[in-house]
């Protein structure tokens, strides 16, 4: 698997108060303010206009914080929100997002310039919609592909001519004799708080643009957090002004209908229009500066295709990452008016600004040693920030919400089987650590019963490539129930296996990765098999996640070796559930579709009839019949062992079927005989500590059966 590479530094240029501050003010001061603020205090009134534009900056704010938390955490790179994700929740959440948030960076551009076409129908009503899009859009693309210089030195010009815009504004004032009536909503037909909030949303969403900009900055860490709160702080009384302003100087009437109602208060309405245009035009011109940003961080990481990451000069222009944010933008632009494009934008940012705040809660909540911010936030309100935001999401359009999950999880989904190899480390290790390290101090506190008995087995693999059999089984028995140890006992000089050791724990998670199995890897070293098995046991797992059964495979090679002998005791002295398995000589269309457990003792019994249980639960045997067998010596006892085992059955709530064999055969040549092309039959087995060769007695049976075999000995009843 191929390592994604890191993006280059590139030319760090700007500050706080060019870099983030003022793309941020000239983002979320723009066409919203100036052409939907009084449609919104027209319809919603003053009082819920207030309310909308509260939750919108609190929702921002919130974000915002968790922003800035996140990038004084870390040395921030090209992409921005997408960089601080993936580098926080691993790269897989990241693209998830990361390419929504490309796309809504690209509709954006399409959103400020049919504002700005809209207000440009006032002076020029004939001009055709589409020339005016058109031009417009060649034109910051024509600026944008100079480079991010020129445009950050032009956003002052901008800024003055916004300031003045404002001012005049304010200067007008031409009060209604009933101002009373602004105060209450009138909401329009088909229209309501919800639908209202949707429209004025993205007028608050400008938080992006600064840091959007992140691999251009001196000092991302210092300037994201300081410019982008300065910006959410200012801008709230700038709109809450502004409200309050409209409300007090125009008729709900005109609020409803005249989209330029700011124009006709101002002092000098001429500077409306400049302001207007500056605003949205530099908007555009942000957002077509963050999208191929965005897009070449996600090159660069090997979410999208290599090719999007290459840039030109020094500075690392994205040209081709830009001409495809020109096509979307173009692409979008026939989509139809403000209010259409809006909502889009919305639903997509809302996506993005609630995985932030999730990175950022996470983050807090996992308590990383590593994880130190400069500017510190509580967690729980990153997590309430992440709330809102999916929320509002299901309150604006729920349908909307569903379809941008799926895309998520399906981005994610694909992105998760790619497997990446990311040069950097994320917050799920710390998450997953505080979430086991809870779960096992709660399993310390709780009642061992059988009731709540797990499979967690110790499987000694050795080589897994050679033993694929075995783990097959065993993933079978665990079943996403409990927990596997895959395990390789390296015997020998230490002083020479040392460097060997870590070499073969990562072949053996490797195995575990592309088996897609619930296992950790274990790789001992140990002077000879016995102690390496009896280290096993002593150290692998915490608590109740301590092995409690161990699985290793028959091999009549090492049955009489002193060693393997000791290792068998040892783990019966330990009490550890025993299962030994041998393969079957047979394939599987020469074998019966039938699972038999001989049953001689209760604790070996409910043992196997579990594992057998959990075995047929999986795809590969779901349609094979599960049959108690058991021997007897006497017919009159028939009725009596059919009800005992056929009760027993009940308790367990197992599908299966009860056979009483009666012989007077020696009890290896009955079961021969009923389960000897059985594809799989587990065998009771009852082994003493002093026991001279441990499981040799069973090695003409085991020779004489040619299905799998699993001989099995248990210390638990679990029924």
């Amino acid at each position: 698997m191929q390592k994604p590479a890191s993006p280059p530094a590139g030319t760090l240029k700007f500050g706080t108060f060019g870099g983030v501050f003022t793309p941020n003010l000239l983002t979320i001061l723009g066409v919203i303010m100036f052409m939907r603020t009084g449609w919104v205090v027209g319809n919603a009134g003053l009082k819920e206009s207030l309310q909308i534009l509260c939750i919108a900056n609190a929702i921002t704010l919130l974000t915002g914080l968790s922003l800035s938390t996140i990038a004084t955490n870390t040395k921030v790179g090209g992409g921005g929100a997408y960089f601080l994700i993936s580098r926080a929740l691993g790269l897989e959440v990241g693209g998830a997002v990361g390419l929504p948030l490309f796309l809504a960076q690209a509709v954006s551009v399409a959103f400020y310039i049919v504002g700005f076409t809209e207000s440009l129908h006032f002076i020029l009503p004939t001009l055709p919609d589409q020339l005016i899009s058109g031009g417009v859009l060649v034109g910051i693309f024509a600026i944008a592909w100079i480079g991010a210089d020129i445009a950050i030195k032009a956003q002052y010009l901008i800024m003055a001519t916004l300031g003045l815009s404002i001012v005049s504004f304010f200067a007008g004032f031409t009060p209604i004799p009933d101002i009373g009536t602004n105060w209450k909503p009138g909401y329009q037909d088909g229209q309501n708080f919800w639908t209202v909030f949707a429209i004025f949303f993205p007028a608050v969403t400008g938080i992006m643009a600064g840091v959007s900009m992140s691999g251009d900055l001196k000092d991302p860490s210092k300037s994201i957090p300081r410019g982008t709160l300065y910006a959410t702080v200012l801008t709230f009384f700038i709109y809450a002004a502004i409200m309050g302003w409209l409300a007090l100087n125009a008729s709900r009437e005109e609020l409803l209908n005249n989209k330029l109602v700011m124009q006709r208060i101002a002092f000098f309405g001429p500077l409306i229009f400049a302001g207007l245009w500056a605003a949205t035009l530099s908007s555009a011109l942000a957002s077509l500066l963050a999208a191929p940003r965005t897009l070449q961080a996600l090159g660069h990481d090997r979410v999208v295709p290599r090719i999007f990451a290459k840039g030109v000069g020094p500075s690392r222009e994205p040209r081709l990452a830009l001409l495809v944010s020109l096509i979307l933008a173009g692409v979008c632009l026939l989509a139809g008016g403000l209010d259409v494009i809006a909502p889009v934008i919305t639903m997509f940012f809302l996506a993005a600004y609630g995985t932030v705040n999730l990175a950022a809660g996470f983050s807090g909540l996992a308590g990383n040693p590593s994880y130190r911010p400069t500017f510190k936030i509580h967690w729980s309100l990153s997590l309430a920030g992440a709330l809102g935001c999916f929320f509002v999401m299901i309150l604006l359009n729920p349908l909307a919400t569903i379809a941008s999950a799926v895309v998520i999880v399906g981005i994610f989904t694909i992105l998760k089987r790619r497997q990446y190899q990311t040069a950097w480390g994320d917050e799920w290790s710390g998450i997953w650590f505080a979430v086991a390290r809870l779960g096992l101090l709660k399993l310390a506190d709780t009642r061992k019963h059988r009731r709540n008995w797990r499979p967690v087995i110790l499987v000694l693999v050795g080589n897994p490539a050679t033993r694929q059999n075995l783990v097959d089984f065993a993933d079978g028995f665990e079943a996403r129930r409990g927990l596997l140890f895959l395990a390789h006992i390296v015997t020998g000089d230490w002083q020479k296996l040392i460097t060997l050791q870590d070499k073969l724990e990562e072949n053996l998670e490797e195995f575990i990765r592309e088996n897609r199995l619930s296992a950790v890897a274990k790789t001992v070293l140990a002077d000879d098999f016995e102690h390496g098995v009896s280290t096993l046991l002593q150290v692998s797992g915490v608590g109740a996640l301590e092995p409690n059964t161990v699985m290793i495979g028959w091999s009549e090679d090492v049955l009489k070796k002193l060693e393997f002998t000791q290792a068998i005791r040892r783990i019966l002295q330990l009490k550890r559930n025993l299962i030994v398995y041998a393969e079957a000589e047979l394939s599987h269309a020469q074998l019966r579709p039938h699972i038999d457990v001989w049953w001689r003792a209760r604790a070996n019994g409910s043992f196997m009839l579990t594992l057998a249980h959990l075995l047929r639960n999986s795809s590969r045997w779901r349609g094979h019949s599960i049959r108690i067998m058991r021997v007897i010596g006497d017919e009159s006892r028939r009725a009596e062992a059919f009800d005992s085992v056929s009760k027993f059955l009940i308790e367990a709530r197992i599908d299966a079927v009860a056979e009483i064999v009666v012989s007077k055969k020696p009890v290896h040549d009955v079961i021969v005989e009923h389960s000897g092309k059985s594809e799989v039959c587990f065998i009771g087995i009852k082994l003493e500590e002093d026991h001279a060769e441990p499981l040799a007695e069973h090695a003409e049976l085991v020779n004489r059966i040619h299905g799998h075999i699993f001989l099995a000995k248990s210390w638990d009843s679990l029924h």
